[in-house]
C-alpha cells in the first residue's frame, strides 16, 4: 500500500536535488551568445516599463540592444537592468499586444520607457475559423480558453484545461494516463450518430487523439457553440467546434525555455469493500435471513476449505492493494522560438511518462513540434507546422478488484498468480492474473502537418489568397502474448497481432479581403473551397495453443489454431463556403455565412447539403447616449441563427452491405463460405441538421474590473441518424434511418471580477455556470394505442418530452418491515416498491416512471480565484455538476441477479454500504440473498463538488535570474482533485465509475519554468 508521507517525501527531495542539479549547470555555463557580457559592457543602463495610459508597470518586455540578440526582460515590477557597450547604442522594446519601439541610449545610466497598447494587435485575439478577429467585433458565440489559468498545473491532456472551465462544455475526465474523457458541447443531440465536438488543430481539422497533443505547444483554444460561430465548418459542426492554436515565436531574442514537474498520486476515493470482519458478518447475517445456522462459533465451517487455511494462518488480501501500484507523474518540455523580419519559428520536444493507480495503466508520450513561417517577399509568406507524437500504452491493466474475497488465495508459494481466487467456487477470477501473464505492446503514432502558402495580391489592398494542405498519417499496433501457465497441465499460451494505418489529408484555398471604405464601412470576406480523404486498413491476427512460447507474438504461425480478420474503409468529402463580416461605424455588425458539404458516407440521393447562418452585433457602448453611463466600458448585444450538419457515420452505412459466415455441411469436407445480405439499404439517408438560435449580451464595467456574458439558446435538431431495429421477418436487424428531432435550450452565465487590487496584492475571480435542458420532441410519430399522443420508445428509453438519457424504472419505496403488510412470496428486509396508479399491485406495464436524468448534469459551474502577493501567486479551482443520477448496479451485483439470491453465501466480496438485517432494520438497504424479483435498478445521485485544482507559484526575483542568467524562472506546486463531496458510492461520480471503474487520482506535483 503506498505511503503519502514516505512517497511524498522522498520525491521532495528528488526534486530538490534535481533543482539544484539544474541551477548548479546553469549558473557555470560558459559566458557565451546570449549569456555572456561584451568585453566592451562597461556601463548598465536601468530603468522601468510601463504602460502609457494607466502608468501601470509590464513584466516580461524585451529589451534587446539593436543588432545583437544580447538583452533581457522586466521584472515583475516592470524593472530591467541591461550591460551595454559605452559607444552609442539603441535598445529594441518589444511586448506582445503593445506597439514596439526603438529608443537611444545616449549617455543615460537610467532609462523608463513607456510603450502604448497596439490596438491592432489586440483585435487579433480570438480565432474563429479560417483567421482571427476582434473580440469586439464578434459575433457569434465564440468562448476563449484563458490558458494562463492552467500553466501551472500538470495537465497532461489538453482538455483537462476544458475541464468545469468553459461554460456550456461538459467535459468529464476518468483520471486515466493517456485517456480522452469525453467532451460534451451544449447538451447531447443525437440519438444515434455521435455527439463530440470537431476539433481543428491550426486551421485544420484534427481526426487523432487528444492525448495526442501536447499541452506545453497550445497557444490558445476556442470553443465555437452557435450556428453562426461553428457554420464555417458545416456538416462538422453540429456538436460544436474546438479551436487550438499552436505556439510561434513572439521576441526577436530567441528564447528558451524549459518546463517540466513531477508528482505522485494516490486514490482520491476508495471504493469501501468488505473487510475481513465484515466479510465474516455478510455470511452469518445471510445464512441468518436464508434460515441457516449462523452460530459465529461456528464460522470456519462456513468458510470454502482454501479460505479456511488463509483464515486460521490469519493471512488475508487488501482487494485495492492487490491491484495498485505506486503512481506517479514526470513531464520535461523544452521549446525554443523567436522571431526576425523574415522568420517566424517554435520548435519544442516533449516526454511525458505516467503511472496510474492500477497495476499496468500507464502512458509514455514522447512529441515534437516544428512552427516555421518565411516571409519570401512582401507578397508571400510559406510555412509549415508539423508535430510527431508517439504513445506507449503497452501493458495489460488490472480487471477491477470488486469480487476479491478477503480470504482468498491471489498467489501459489512460486510466486505465480492463481486463476481462481477461491478454487472450490469458481466465480471469481483472479484479478492480477491475467497483467502478470500477458506481454502487451500497445503503440499510437500520430504525424499531422500542414503546409500552407499565403499570397497577398499586391494590386488589390486586403485581398489574399491562402492554399493548405495537410497529411496526416497515423499507425498504431497492439500486439498481446499470454504466456504459459505453469500450474496448468494443458495449453494455455494466446497470440495476437493487431495493427492499423490511417491516412487523412486536407486541402484548402481560401480567399480573402479585408477593406475598410470608410470611417463608417468595414468588410471582410472569406471563401473557401476544400476537399477531405478519410482512409483506414486494419488486420487482426490470432493464435492460440503455441508450440512454443519463446518467441511471444513474432511467430503466430506456431500456433495449434489461426484465426485472422482485416478491414478497410474511405471517405470523403467536399466543401465550400462564404463568410461575410460586415461593419458599420465600428458599431452594427453583420456576419452572414454558408456552407455547402458533401460527403461519401450519405446515399447517392442527399450526398449534398446546404448550412447557412447569420448574426447581428451592437456594441452598445459606442452609442452617445452612453456617455451619460460612465461604469459602463463596453456593452454589446448579439444575436445569430443558422444551421450546422452532423455526419457522424461511417462509410457505407446507407448501402445493401454483405457479410460471410461458415457453414459445415456434415459431409467430410472443408468448411464452405457463405455470402449472405446483413445490412439494408437506405438510398434516401440524409444529413442530421440542428438549427440554433443564440442570444447574448457581454459587457465590461468599472474600468474592466467587472465582465462578462450572459448566454441563451435554443438548439433543434432534426432528421436524427438512428440505426433503426427492423422485424426479423424482414431478414435484416437494423436500417439507418433518418426519423425525429431533438431540442436543447439553456443559458450560460460568465463573470470576471477584479475584487481586491491595493498594492501588490490582487484578488480576481472568475465564475463559469450554465444549464441545459435536452428533450427529445418526437420520434416515429405513430399512435399504435390510438391515444392521440406519439408512442415512447420503451425498449431503448426514449420518451416525448424527456431527455434523451433517462432512467426509466420502478419507484423505491423503502424496506418491508417486520409487521408490515407483505405481499406473498416478499419477506422483511425485501424491497418495497411504488404501486403508482393505485390498483393494489406492482406491474411493469402501470407502476414505471422516469426517475431522473441521466448522461449531463442539468447545471454545471466552476469558480477560480486567483491571489497575488509580489512574487507569489495562488490559485483555486472548484469544479460543480449537479442535478444528475446513475444506476448502481454494478456495485449491487448480488441483488440484481433474479432468482437464485446465491451470491452473498459465495465467496465474493461487494459494496459495504450495509443491508437489513433483523436487528439492524436498514430502509434504504435490503437484506442478503434479496432475489429482486422485478429486476429494478439502483440509482444513486452523481452530484458532487470538487476542489480541482489548486497551484501555487513563485516567481524568482530579478536579482537571483541576473546572478544565474536567466530570463525568467517560476517554481510551483499543485493539488489536483484535492477533495470531492458527494453521495456517490463509486470510484468517482464525475466519470459515474463504479467499483469497477478506474479511480480518480489525487494527484500532488512540484514543478518549475525556466526561460533563457
Amino acid at each position: 500500500m503506498i505511503n503519502p508521507l514516505k512517497t511524498s517525501k522522498i520525491f521532495c527531495n528528488t526534486v530538490l536535488i534535481r533543482l539544484l542539479q539544474i541551477a548548479f549547470i546553469v549558473i557555470t555555463l560558459p559566458s557565451s551568445g546570449a549569456f555572456a557580457n561584451s568585453a566592451a559592457a562597461d556601463r548598465m543602463i536601468r530603468g522601468m516599463v510601463k504602460d502609457a495610459a494607466n502608468d501601470a508597470p509590464l513584466p516580461g518586455v524585451n529589451v534587446i540592444i539593436k543588432g545583437t540578440q544580447r538583452g533581457t526582460t522586466t521584472d515583475a515590477s516592470g524593472k530591467y537592468e541591461l550591460s551595454i557597450p559605452e559607444q552609442d547604442v539603441q535598445l529594441v522594446v518589444s511586448f506582445v499586444g503593445y506597439l514596439p519601439q526603438t529608443i537611444d541610449v545616449g549617455n543615460n545610466s537610467t532609462l523608463d520607457i513607456t510603450l502604448r497598447v497596439d490596438q491592432k494587435v489586440l483585435d487579433e485575439v480570438v480565432v474563429v475559423g479560417y483567421g482571427t478577429q476582434s473580440r469586439r467585433y464578434v459575433t457569434g458565440a465564440v468562448t476563449k480558453v484563458d490558458m494562463k489559468q492552467t500553466e501551472n498545473l500538470p495537465n497532461t491532456n489538453i482538455t483537462q484545461s476544458l475541464r468545469g472551465r468553459v461554460a456550456g462544455v461538459q467535459f468529464t475526465d476518468n483520471g486515466r494516463p493517456g485517456q480522452n474523457g469525453s467532451i460534451l458541447v451544449r447538451g447531447p443531440r443525437s440519438l444515434s450518430g455521435g455527439n463530440n465536438p470537431l476539433i481543428v488543430l491550426d486551421g485544420i481539422f484534427f481526426n487523432g487523439n487528444l492525448s495526442d497533443i501536447n499541452p506545453t505547444d497550445i497557444e490558445s483554444m476556442e470553443v465555437l457553440k452557435d450556428a453562426s460561430a461553428a457554420a464555417i465548418y458545416g456538416s462538422r459542426a453540429a456538436n460544436g467546434v474546438l479551436l487550438i492554436t499552436s505556439k510561434k515565436g513572439t521576441t526577436e531574442k530567441p528564447t528558451i525555455r524549459l518546463n517540466m514537474f513531477s508528482g505522485v498520486s494516490d486514490f482520491s476515493y476508495k471504493v469501501k469493500l468488505l473487510t475481513p470482519e465484515r466479510y465474516l458478518q455478510k455470511i452469518l447475517d445471510y445464512r441468518q435471513v436464508a434460515g441457516l445456522t449462523y452460530d459465529p462459533a461456528q464460522i470456519k465451517s462456513y468458510l470454502q476449505p482454501s479460505e479456511l487455511t488463509n483464515y486460521e494462518n490469519g493471512k488475508t488480501i487488501d482487494p485495492w492493494d492487490l491491484v495498485s501500484q505506486n503512481a506517479r507523474i514526470n513531464s520535461y518540455d523544452l521549446n525554443i522560438s523567436g522571431r526576425t523580419n523574415t522568420t517566424n519559428y517554435y520548435v519544442s520536444a516533449s516526454l511525458t511518462n505516467e503511472k496510474g493507480l492500477i497495476f499496468n495503466d500507464n502512458q509514455k508520450r514522447l512529441s515534437f513540434r516544428t512552427n516555421i513561417e518565411n516571409n519570401l517577399a512582401k507578397w508571400l509568406t510559406v510555412g509549415f507546422n508539423a508535430t510527431y507524437i508517439r504513445r506507449d500504452l503497452s501493458g495489460k491493466e488490472a480487471d477491477s478488484p470488486y469480487s476479491v474475497s478477503p480470504y482468498g488465495t491471489a498467489f501459489y508459494e512460486d510466486g505465480e498468480p492463481t486463476q481462481w481466487l477461491v478454487p472450490e467456487d469458481q466465480i471469481s477470477n483472479n484479478p492480477i492474473r491475467s497483467a502478470l501473464l500477458t506481454s502487451n505492446e500497445e503503440i499510437y503514432n500520430n504525424l499531422f502537418a500542414n503546409f500552407y502558402a499565403l499570397f497577398s495580391i499586391p494590386q488589390i489592398e486586403g485581398l489574399a489568397y491562402r492554399i493548405n494542405y495537410s497529411p496526416n498519417y497515423r499507425w498504431q499496433h497492439n500486439y498481446n502474448f499470454f504466456r504459459q501457465d505453469k500450474h496448468f497441465a494443458g495449453n494455455t499460451t494466446t497470440a495476437s497481432k493487431f495493427n492499423r494505418e490511417d491516412f487523412d489529408w486536407v486541402l484548402e484555398n481560401i480567399l480573402t479581403y479585408n477593406h475598410r471604405f470608410n470611417a463608417n464601412h468595414a468588410l471582410d470576406a472569406t471563401l473557401l473551397y476544400g476537399r477531405n480523404h478519410l482512409g483506414f486498413e486494419s488486420t487482426t491476427s490470432n493464435a492460440s495453443q503455441l508450440s512454443s512460447d519463446a518467441l511471444g507474438w513474432n511467430n503466430l504461425g506456431l500456433g495449434g489454431i489461426l484465426t485472422n480478420t482485416s478491414s478497410a474503409g474511405i471517405s470523403d468529402g467536399v466543401s465550400s463556403m462564404l463568410r461575410l463580416n460586415y461593419r458599420l461605424k465600428d458599431k452594427y455588425l453583420l456576419t452572414l455565412t454558408a456552407r455547402r458539404d458533401g460527403s461519401s458516407v450519405f446515399a447517392a440521393n442527399n450526398k449534398y447539403a446546404t448550412f447557412p447562418s447569420g448574426a447581428l452585433s451592437w456594441i452598445v457602448s459606442e452609442e452617445k447616449f452612453m456617455e451619460t453611463v460612465p461604469f459602463v466600458d463596453m456593452l454589446k448585444l448579439r444575436v445569430s441563427y443558422g444551421a450546422v450538419g452532423n455526419q457522424a457515420i461511417s462509410p457505407y452505412q446507407s448501402l445493401s452491405l454483405s457479410a460471410t459466415t461458415r457453414y459445415v455441411f456434415g459431409d467430410g469436407g472443408a468448411s464452405s463460405l457463405g455470402v449472405y445480405p446483413a445490412s439494408m439499404a437506405n438510398s434516401d439517408l440524409k444529413w442530421e441538421t440542428t438549427y440554433t438560435a443564440n442570444a447574448a449580451v457581454d459587457f465590461e464595467l468599472f474600468k474592466g474590473r467587472l465582465g462578462g456574458t450572459f448566454e441563451v439558446y435554443n438548439m433543434n435538431t432534426k432528421n436524427l441518424l438512428v440505426e433503426r431495429s427492423l422485424p426479423t421477418m424482414t431478414g435484416y436487424n437494423s436500417v439507418w434511418t433518418n426519423l425525429g428531432a431533438t431540442n436543447n435550450k439553456g443559458f450560460e452565465i460568465t463573470l470576471n471580477s477584479t475584487n481586491l487590487r491595493k498594492g501588490k496584492f490582487e484578488w480576481n475571480t472568475n465564475i463559469v455556470l450554465s444549464t441545459n435542458k435536452n428533450k427529445i420532441v418526437h420520434l416515429y410519430q405513430s399512435d399504435t394505442n390510438g391515444d392521440g399522443v406519439e408512442d415512447d420508445d420503451l425498449g431503448n428509453k426514449w420518451f416525448i418530452g424527456q431527455p434523451m438519457n433517462v432512467a426509466y424504472d420502478y419507484v423505491f419505496d423503502g424496506i418491508y418491515q417486520q409487521g408490515d403488510e407483505i405481499p406473498s412470496g416478499f419477506k422483511p428486509g425485501y424491497v418495497r416498491l411504488k404501486d403508482l396508479n393505485g390498483d393494489g399491485k406492482v406491474t411493469a406495464a402501470n407502476d414505471r416512471t422516469i426517475i431522473g436524468q441521466m448522461g449531463q448534469p442539468k447545471v454545471r459551474w466552476g469558480i477560480t480565484n486567483t491571489f497575488s502577493y509580489n512574487n507569489f501567486s495562488l490559485s483555486i479551482f472548484i469544479n460543480a455538476m449537479q442535478g444528475w443520477i446513475s444506476t448502481l448496479n454494478e456495485l449491487d451485483i448480488e441483488y440484481f441477479l433474479s432468482g437464485s439470491g446465491n451470491y452473498p453465501n459465495r465467496p465474493v466480496n461487494r459494496l459495504d454500504a450495509g443491508w437489513w438485517t433483523p436487528e439492524n432494520k436498514s430502509t434504504t438497504r435490503p437484506s442478503l440473498g434479496y432475489p429482486n424479483p422485478y429486476l429494478h435498478n439502483y440509482y444513486l445521485s452523481r452530484n458532487f463538488i470538487r476542489i480541482q485544482d489548486v497551484s501555487l507559484g513563485y516567481d524568482v526575483p530579478k536579482a537571483v535570474l541576473n546572478k544565474a542568467k536567466l530570463a525568467n524562472a517560476r517554481v510551483f506546486a499543485s493539488a489536483k482533485n484535492l477533495a470531492t463531496f458527494t453521495d456517490w458510492l463509486g470510484t468517482d461520480p464525475e466519470s459515474g465509475g463504479t467499483a469497477k471503474g478506474f479511480p480518480m487520482p489525487r494527484s500532488l506535483t512540484l514543478g518549475l519554468n525556466i526561460g533563457f
